[in-house]
């Protein structure tokens, strides 16, 4: 999923002047529809914290929804 609306990203291969993440996190549920936030790596060695979110979102119709992974036994704590 690209953490932008920058339609020049593919995410499918390689990106074209964007970054891309598979890691998201629940923001609120209604309904069937649950909105996401795009969860991007750190790429600050020096933290703790694994993930940074980004100001993207998309939402999602869960009655479409085939699978989601979770990620193992994880707070992601730093993350606000």
């Amino acid at each position: 999923m690209p953490i932008s609306k920058d339609v020049t990203t593919d995410c499918g291969g390689q990106p074209i002047g964007g970054t891309c993440s598979t890691v998201f996190r629940v923001e609120k549920v209604e309904g069937n529809c649950c909105t996401f936030r795009v969860l991007a790596q750190n790429t600050d060695t020096t933290s703790l914290c694994p993930f940074v979110a980004t100001n993207s979102f998309f939402t999602m119709d869960t009655s479409c929804l085939c699978s989601i992974r979770c990620l193992s036994d994880t707070f992601v704590d730093c993350v606000c």
